[in-house]
């Protein structure tokens, strides 16, 4: 379980940072991946001004759970991240759409937990 972890951890880290990557740019909004190795929590920030308001935002946030499954707890993007991680190495049966009902994960093509 510990090996699996480590990998998906670099796997995650890496989209994340090439995520960040894309998206900055000379923008007055800045995008950030926040890595927690020690509680295997993957973020993406978003912060700046936009006019005269401030706006904070969790963009992508993911978790690895101690049974080595990768929760997608938060996506507020179009992307179809599931799909970039599977290519990456993690398998759909590692992986669990968190933010779906328990009840609606079984039809998701995903783990359930």
């Amino acid at each position: 379980m510990a090996e699996k972890t480590v990998i998906y951890s670099a796997i995650l880290t890496k989209w994340l940072e090439e995520y960040v990557a894309r998206m900055n740019g000379g923008r007055s909004i800045e995008y950030e991946s926040i890595t927690d190795d020690k509680h295997h929590h993957y973020q993406v920030i978003r912060t700046g001004w936009r006019k005269d308001v401030f706006e904070y935002n969790v963009v992508f946030h993911f978790q690895i759970k101690p049974t080595g499954k990768v929760w997608l707890l938060v996506n507020n993007t179009d992307s179809l991240v599931t799909d970039d991680l599977i290519e990456r190495g993690i398998p759909a049966s590692d992986i669990v759409i968190g933010f779906l009902p328990e009840f609606m994960r079984p039809y998701s093509g995903f783990a359930v937990a």
